[in-house]
Formats: structure tokens, C-alpha cells, sequence
């Protein structure tokens, strides 16, 4: 299903006869809901009601371009992953907001089968969209992404935590064989966190709505493993056969330690954003240093589980 993301490049001056309400709260942990923008509800001017997410740009170093964003929430929700995207412009995107009974589901809400294993499935839908600019523009690697984020934590003289390059250290033998382990890239959302996920909380038992997924702040062409790291780093913990987190994503059993090993990268990497944005945003308001620590325990705690991959990584 080729997209062009041109089609979505539409002048926000039809906003004129628009409505707003008040910026939505920011509130950071224990997930990371509202960090990557400003988000405001209103309605168009058939009074429809739409959502207006603006990109800041305490989000660029880590986000994934805007076109690309923009790209991948419009094919997103044109198959029902996502919301409608209504207009795309200036690093602002305007979308269909949902009706009251929807919203961003809690991380004990994943405990439910239902839920958890539809919300897999949106994820895997993803990897099928045949986004041509997409394919083309951003090819992300978290291995890549944690070595620049790193980089700019010291070159902003942001204290690190040494469990930092501990872990790295640990996880040493799955990064120099890496290349072997990988899986074809493929567009992926790249978020596993609950806060990504919107529930309808009235849907009919014997014909439910499936869950849709927000944010998008990360989103690409990747290696899918990265994607099954960030997935089992947010319900792993609770999952008893967490292979099937992985086949519930489209991709082999067999992938389940290089996930593992990707999950707990993908820890670390948002431990150095929720570090870096508690050293540099000019909201002081928000505790993103609390974030950035959870994250990092979070990430120690993977390598030592008897489940997780401690024992694989010395193997390798």
C-alpha cells in the first residue's frame, strides 16, 4: 500500500474556524506520556473532534524525522492501527481524537490476553506497510542510537549513572556478533510502552474494538527485533512464555534472546533520553530523571533474571 507522504503536506489555515481547548498534561512516569510534544484537543470546524500533537524540539535528537513520523501515522491509520491523521504541517500533526471511552491503556491492562495479543498483532500489521518514502528515508539502529544519545549526554556534561557502561559492557559479545543475528528491516512503530496503546473501555464483549497505537515518536524502518526488545521490556516481566511475545510479532521463537539482548538496549537508550531531558529541558516541572533511572534498574534487572539473557550472552 504505497503512501506518499506529500499527500498529507495540507495548510493548517483551514484551522481557522478551529476551536482549542487546553494543552493535555505532560506526565512523564512511570511511562512517558506527553514527553515528545505538546498535545491539545479541540474540534474542526464541522465541530468533529480532533487532536493536535506539535513536535518540540527537545525531541529531535532522538525522533525519527517528521516526514517520516507523519508518513507512518497516516498509513497507520488509514488500516486502522492508529487514528485518522487529518493534516500534516510545520511539525504538527492533527488527527481524529477518540471518543471519551477511549484512552491510553495501563501497564497492568496488558495482563489481559485479549488485549496484549491484539495489541501484537497492530504492531505486526506494521511491518506491512509498504510506505515507499519511509523505505527509502530511515533505517533507525538503537545500537546506533545509544551510542549518539551517550555522546550527547556527555558533551551536555550530563551525569551518567556507571551501570550504564557496565551493562554495555556486559552485552559486548551480543553487539559484536550482531549483524548474524539480525532479521530484514521492515517498517516497524518501535515502542512497545502501554502509554502507546489506546483502549476502548466500553467495547462490546462479543465484538470488541481492537486496540490502536499512538505515538510514533520512533517509528521507521528497523530490524523487528528491536521493535520485540521494546515490547518485552514492557510486559516481559509478566509474560510466562515470553517466545510468544516474539512469534506474536511475526518473527521465529529462535529470535527470543537476540529480543532479550534488544530489550535491554532498549532500556538503556531511554534511560540516557529521560538523563539527557532531565538535564536540558527547560520544564523543570517534569521529573525526567526519575523516568531515566526506573529505566536503567529496569535494564539491570533484565540481565539478571533467571529468564533473561544473562547466561546466553556469556555463551556467545
Amino acid at each position: 500500500m504505497p503512501i506518499d507522504t506529500g499527500n498529507t503536506q495540507v495548510s493548517l489555515s483551514s484551522e481557522d474556524q478551529w476551536r482549542w481547548g487546553d494543552v493535555k498534561e505532560t506526565d512523564i512516569t512511570p511511562s512517558w506520556v506527553g514527553g515528545d510534544g505538546i498535545f491539545t484537543e479541540g474540534v474542526d470546524a464541522n465541530d468533529d473532534p480532533v487532536l493536535r500533537r506539535v513536535f518540540t524540539k527537545e525531541s529531535r535528537p532522538y525522533a525519527s524525522p517528521f516526514n517520516v513520523i507523519a508518513a507512518m501515522m497516516k498509513a497507520a491509520g488509514e488500516i486502522s492501527v492508529a487514528p485518522e491523521v487529518v493534516t500534516v504541517a510545520d511539525e504538527t500533526i492533527v488527527m481524529r481524537r477518540m471518543p471519551e471511552h477511549w484512552r491510553n491503556a495501563k501497564l497492568d491492562e496488558l495482563r489481559d490476553p485479549y488485549i496484549l495479543w491484539a495489541v501484537l498483532e497492530q504492531h505486526r500489521r506494521v511491518h506491512e506497510i509498504m510506505v515507499d518514502k519511509v523505505l527509502s528515508m530511515s533505517h533507525r539502529s538503537i545500537l546506533d542510537d545509544v551510542s549518539s544519545m551517550r555522546d550527547r549526554c556527555v558533551a551536555s556534561s550530563v551525569p551518567l549513572p556507571h551501570g550504564i557502561d557496565h551493562i554495555l559492557k556486559d552485552l559486548e559479545p551480543f553487539i559484536a556478533r550482531v549483524d548474524g543475528l539480525r532479521e530484514p528491516c521492515v517498517p516497524c512503530h518501535g515502542d512497545g510502552a502501554a502509554s502507546n496503546v489506546l483502549i476502548d473501555t466500553q467495547t462490546e464483549q462479543d465484538a470488541p474494538n481492537a486496540p490502536l497505537l499512538t505515538g510514533w515518536t520512533v517509528s521507521g524502518v528497523m530490524d523487528p527485533l528491536e521493535e520485540a526488545g521494546s515490547v518485552l521490556s514492557e510486559v516481559g516481566q509478566f509474560c510466562g512464555n515470553q517466545s510468544s511475545l516474539v512469534t506474536g510479532l511475526g518473527l521465529d521463537a529462535e529470535c527470543l534472546r537476540p529480543a532479550q539482548a534488544f530489550s535491554i538496549i532498549n532500556d538503556v537508550y531511554w534511560s540516557l533520553i529521560g538523563l539527557w531531558r532531565s538535564a536540558t529541558s527547560e520544564n523543570a516541572a517534569v521529573d525526567f530523571a526519575k523516568y531515566g533511572l526506573w529505566r536503567l534498574v529496569k535494564a539491570r534487572n533484565q540481565l539478571c533474571t533467571p529468564i533473561g539473557p544473562g547466561k546466553w550472552l556469556k555463551e556467545l
